[in-house]
């Protein structure tokens, strides 16, 4: 009877890997081949570097079923890795949309790609350690090898 209230736990985010997302694989090829199996919530697809993407979708029955049928299948000759995101980011930083909400001091892993929080020390999908002088203005000492900030250590 409640189904018209879903509540924000109920959501499911997909991580999906494959080297021609965000190169010969569009948002919309994504979207095309991943609504029927429910409503989506948002599509988020990586460009530099490219090879991955999120979706989130609205029910998590409707992200497992997509994820069942298809990882390991081919998008656009592509074969596609799906699994459930392990981003803590809709837990973590309130709001919906986390992995879009890229922070001033937040850093990409130089090992998998993905955004982390600035506080992060090291990453929280690979545990990649943060590179020196990532997320410059996030203050935690990590040595600050002049940003694009305009602020030069003395």
């Amino acid at each position: 009877a409640n189904q018209d209230r879903t509540p924000p736990f109920a959501t499911m985010h997909l991580y999906l890997q494959g080297e021609k997302i965000g190169v010969d694989i569009s948002k919309e090829d994504l979207e095309d081949k991943f609504s029927k199996f429910g409503a989506i919530v948002s599509i988020w697809v990586a460009r530099q570097p490219p090879g991955f993407a999120f979706i989130e979708y609205e029910d998590r029955r409707d992200g497992e079923d997509a994820m069942r049928e298809m990882n390991g299948r081919a998008v656009q000759g592509c074969d596609i890795r799906v699994e459930e995101s392990r981003t803590r980011g809709n837990r973590d930083g309130g709001g919906r949309d986390t992995q879009q909400m890229v922070k001033p001091g937040d850093w990409p892993c130089p090992q998998c790609g993905i955004n982390n929080f600035a506080r992060r020390q090291e990453c929280f999908r690979c545990g990649t350690y943060k590179p020196e002088g990532a997320g410059e203005g996030g203050g935690g000492g990590g040595g600050g090898r002049g940003g694009y900030d305009g602020a030069t250590p003395p």
